[in-house]
């Protein structure tokens, strides 16, 4: 929430946990990250699905719950905080997805609990990246391909927990959208938990440069390669400080030791490309029943029938229209 309680008709009819006077939540580690609401993103429908400079105004009268993370939790990430309410879209949310993807991958045993006010928008926005960012890692459901984890995350991560999306397009707010058009935002390595996982486990070695060395300089330094108040985005193929992929030429430059670096850096490469499968299949089934008529036709009916039954169910299209 932007706000620390939610106030209706000038009465307080919810809270946050981060003012819970009864401290039910003491046993929990508590982050207040505030992000706008489902509203917001009828901005970024009216930019032309345009998330890039899409800023929320935090000056507004009902917005006064500020960032508040301990600091233990974000000494790794790089990221100053203090300009939260500077960051646009997607930059806003790239930053809250690397916090939650360095808790989940954290040495301690425990766990992550995310949530919203009511859990139909900003929660499955969240939930939804998380899955399929580790799964694109092929650290979690192995055994789905790209429409089986994308069905999953709709049917069950938005679906079934509430998300009223017939009530969200009818006010263009379409934080739905948002979610899957953005996996074009977080294909590079620095979302990957492979790179975390993988410097958890490396020994100590001598001098010397190794591939891994190699994927963290900058661009210009390593030569050639291959490669919510709310508001709403439509999308730039290349993501904002991707790196792309080394050539095969690349990898062999690497000496002895070498096998477990190409791996790694495999991994990545697949991690875009797994990420951008998810993300075409969910526009062309979106386009074939909401919108966005100029999407190719879906590559699987699944997905598509799902979406197609939901907007029969709710009205948005006549039983005698044609399903995929």
């Amino acid at each position: 929430m932007v706000e620390n309680k939610k106030v209706k008709f000038g009465m307080n009819v919810t809270s946050s946990e981060k003012v819970d006077k009864a401290q039910r939540y003491a046993d929990f580690t508590l982050l207040s990250i505030p992000y706008p609401g489902c509203e917001f993103f009828k901005e970024y429908k009216d930019r032309d699905y345009m998330a890039e400079g899409l800023i929320f105004n935090w000056k507004q009268d009902y917005v006064d719950a500020p960032l508040s993370i301990p600091d233990f939790l974000t000494h790794s990430l790089n990221i100053d905080w203090s300009q939260y309410q500077c960051w646009d879209l997607v930059q806003q949310t790239q930053n809250y997805l690397k916090l939650l993807l360095s808790l989940v991958n954290s040495d301690d045993d425990s766990g992550l609990l995310v949530h919203c006010i009511s859990g139909w928008d900003r929660t499955p926005l969240f939930i939804s990246l998380l899955r399929l960012s580790l799964w694109a890692d092929g650290l979690i459901h192995t055994s789905l391909k790209p429409t089986e984890i994308l069905y999953l995350t709709v049917a069950y991560d938005w679906f079934l927990f509430g998300h009223m999306l017939v009530d969200r397009l009818s006010k263009g707010e379409e934080i739905f959208f948002f979610c899957f058009n953005f996996l074009k935002h977080i294909t590079s390595e620095e979302f990957s938990a492979l790179k975390t996982q993988r410097r958890k486990s490396l020994p100590a070695r001598d001098g010397g440069f190794t591939l891994e060395d190699i994927c963290m300089l900058r661009r210009k330094d390593r030569g050639s390669t291959t490669s919510l108040g709310s508001d709403f985005s439509l999308v730039m193929e290349s993501s904002p400080g991707a790196t792309g992929s080394f050539t095969y030429e690349a990898v062999e430059l690497v000496p002895a030791g070498a096998p477990t670096q190409a791996a790694w850096l495999a991994a990545l490469s697949d991690r875009e490309t797994r990420l951008q499968e998810v993300r075409s299949a969910f526009l062309a089934a979106y386009s074939s029943t909401v919108g966005l008529r100029a999407v190719a036709p879906s590559p699987s009916g699944a997905i598509g029938g799902l979406l197609e039954q939901f907007a029969r169910g709710v009205g948005l299209r006549s039983i005698s229209s044609n399903a995929l």
